[in-house]
């Protein structure tokens, strides 16, 4: 072959710099012509920016970026961008360009960045298929089965996606860590483990575990670009050559952190989901099984995720104080930790709204303490009122760590200078009973007159001892105890089941920290106020439907009763058996039910139809449909946490070891029983999280 001659060189080298030339003009021709726009091309973490005009053709991009990035004439790729609701967006054609500058009008866009994906082409094996041609049609064996034998159809999971999520090399993500989580899904859904022989905040490089015993090739790697700190693959072989890869029902490494994303909406929605909930919600929509221990953990995860970690919640406080007393005016919100160590001791709250719409709820309050299940223990004390429909009425709430005759004091204080304007706080002896309650100690407590009082009491002490029942009852005020001597109106109110219905409604959030805990409750009262505000909004009772059931049903009775005038406002009303006096004057009845429940009696409202009046003006207002649409027209005010942060520092309580008698049952040994870590004072021994009686420094 004939060698080219210096000056065929010369013209060859002179025509390729005239093409590049022309190139670089074509590119700076489009400039100030028409609308441009700044596109940034980006292509495994490297990139470079071009100016683009509407007069451009896609012909012309396509060649400047397989000239920029080095593509063969061969190489196939294509690009895409996104925009506001749209993640991916494909450019394909002349159309697709156009429609980018439109899309950058409508957004006002004068930036863009976008992906070139090269497409990785996929060999296929053909495989003999036997047929025998004396076979018209396919058989399908499911025609002529029993609906018991059939194949079912194949059910879809939201982990059939997970299979997706490594495609080719040059796949962008929007961080090492976004890389990470979708590698586990990955392998998860395919079948296989991996190891991580780097690993760190830059670069990544992940082998399959038989990559030292059976050699497998099955390999990716990627890296950050520091362009846009993005994730991107560098090398990706996708192919396995080891045995065994094939999914199954478990994974060993679909841990607590894959099973977090999964489970983040339905925890934010229902924290009172359990682990076995999980477990069994898991397995139906994605198709694995897991275990306790990873559903409590992802559990625990999504709380970390909303409120930090359980020892952060008390520092955080401080925030929350802040943030309540400025969005609920009238708040009472009172955080006290100890000067000399600056721990936390205990906090008071109790929102506006609660307290305005007390107002409107029966007088009558429910104190009561339960015990907190997080890891620092502690005990809940709450006060809790009654609105007219006989539902409970939350007024305030104080988490400390034990129930002590200071922390009574701190609770009652506060609570105090809440009612007290209110005209509703009357100051009373603490009396607790000691004794075994018997059935006949209810008879005497339940006594409405002092003559059924004495006869109920008589029965008692013959039963009991007098010298111990009259020792005993000498120590507890009568009007403490005994609705015959009660001062004031009980509203026929002798148990303390409200509070423990709220105890039981706060259930799951009694396993939180106190932020947590404080926060999760005031969303559920401030749900339940609104529901309530819109559910009243629809009767058309004068009474609440609780009461106007009641006022129905005690007329009903009042029928069946005769009545005869004695003077102003006094009737004696009889039945076949007894006769009552009735002053309506007064509100009374001989009865006394009137006095107690604070509602007519049939006896009652049967005087009270006999004199021509209306039913309704002898009724408590706290009954009425406005007085319950009143106390719920205060509302509770949400609380943003967009700018949740602190300065301060509060340390965690230390916890003290529990009150009660050590187990008298003996402990096994340690070769009988395998020791178990407890997640909550994180020691091996053989008690779990409920069970840990383990003093805490706050460190934990």
């Amino acid at each position: 072959m004939r060698e080219k001659s210096a000056g065929e060189k010369r013209r060859a080298g002179g025509g390729r710099e005239r093409r590049e030339r022309e190139e670089k003009e074509r590119e700076t021709d489009f400039r100030n012509v028409g609308d441009s726009l700044i596109a940034q091309f980006i292509y495994t973490g490297n990139g470079f920016y071009l100016q683009l005009n509407d007069l451009m053709r896609f012909s012309d991009l396509i060649d400047i970026i397989r000239r920029r990035f080095r593509f063969s004439s061969s190489d196939v790729f294509h690009l895409q961008y996104s925009s506001s609701g749209c993640p991916v967006i494909y450019l394909d054609s002349d159309l697709d360009f156009k429609m980018l500058f439109c899309c950058a009008k409508i957004y006002k866009l004068d930036h863009v960045d976008v992906n070139v994906v090269k497409d990785v082409g996929s060999s296929c094996s053909s495989k003999s298929v036997l047929f025998d041609e004396s076979f018209s049609e396919i058989i399908d064996e499911n025609d002529y089965l029993d609906d018991g034998f059939k194949d079912g159809p194949t059910k879809s999971y939201l982990s059939d996606d997970w299979g997706s999520y490594l495609l080719h090399k040059g796949q962008k993500f929007e961080s090492v860590q976004d890389f990470r989580d979708k590698l586990r899904k990955y392998a998860v859904q395919t079948g296989f483990c991996y190891v991580l022989p780097r690993n760190d905040s830059l670069y990544v490089r992940a082998v399959c575990e038989n990559h030292g015993t059976e050699k497998c090739g099955w390999e990716v790697i990627g890296s950050v670009a520091p362009i846009n700190n993005c994730f991107y693959i560098k090398e990706f072989n996708n192919i396995h050559t080891c045995k065994g890869v094939l999914r199954n029902q478990t994974h060993r490494q679909l841990g607590s952190k894959i099973v977090r994303t999964c489970i983040e909406s339905n925890v934010f929605l229902n924290l009172g989901l359990k682990p076995a909930d999980i477990m069994s919600n898991f397995k139906s929509t994605y198709g694995f099984e897991i275990s306790y221990k990873v559903a409590s953990r992802a559990k625990k995860r999504c709380l970390e995720k909303m409120y930090g970690s359980e020892s952060d919640s008390f520092s955080m406080l401080c925030w929350y104080k802040d943030a309540v007393l400025e969005t609920n005016p009238g708040s009472s919100f009172v955080l006290e930790v100890e000067e000399n160590t600056n721990r936390f001791q205990r906090v008071f709250v109790s929102y506006g709204g609660q307290v305005e719409g007390f107002k409107f709820s029966l007088p009558v309050l429910y104190v009561d303490g339960t015990f907190g299940k997080s890891i620092y223990k502690g005990q809940i004390l709450s006060a809790t009122g009654r609105n007219g429909d006989k539902g409970f009425f939350p007024l305030a709430l104080c988490i400390c760590d034990s129930e002590t005759e200071d922390n009574w004091f701190f609770f009652f204080k506060h609570l105090k200078a809440l009612l007290e304007p209110q005209g509703r706080y009357r100051n009373k002896r603490n009396a607790v009973v000691l004794a075994q309650v018997l059935q006949k100690f209810f008879k005497v407590a339940y006594a409405s007159t002092e003559r059924s009082y004495y006869h109920h009491l008589q029965a008692l002490r013959d039963e009991g001892g007098a010298e111990v029942i009259d020792e005993f009852i000498a120590e507890i005020p009568l009007e403490n105890w005994c609705r015959a001597f009660f001062k004031g109106c009980r509203y026929g109110i002798m148990a303390n089941s409200i509070a423990e219905s709220f105890n039981k409604w706060i259930v799951a959030e009694r396993s939180m920290p106190p932020l947590a805990m404080i926060d999760q409750t005031r969303m559920k009262e401030m749900k339940m106020m609104s529901e309530r505000r819109v559910e009243s909004k629809s009767w058309t009772t004068q009474l609440t439907p609780e009461m106007e059931k009641k006022l129905v049903e005690r007329m009903h009775k009042a029928c069946s009763f005769r009545v005869i005038a004695s003077h102003e406002s006094v009737y004696e009303v009889r039945d076949d058996e007894y006769s009552y006096s009735v002053n309506l004057s007064t509100r009374t009845c001989s009865c006394v039910k009137w006095q107690i429940n604070c509602f007519p009696c049939p006896h009652a409202l049967s005087a009270i139809q006999d004199a021509r009046l209306n039913v309704y003006d002898f009724i408590d207002l706290y009954f009425s449909a406005e007085y319950f649409r009143m106390s719920y027209s205060f509302p509770i005010h949400p609380v943003s946490n967009v700018d949740s942060c602190t300065e301060e520092s509060i340390l965690p309580p230390i916890t003290k070891r529990p009150a009660g008698r050590p187990k008298a049952k003996r402990i096994k040994s340690s070769g009988e029983k395998k020791p178990i870590r407890c997640g909550r004072c994180l020691k091996l021994g053989h008690h779990n999280r409920q069970s840990c009686t383990e003093p805490l420094n706050g460190q934990q």
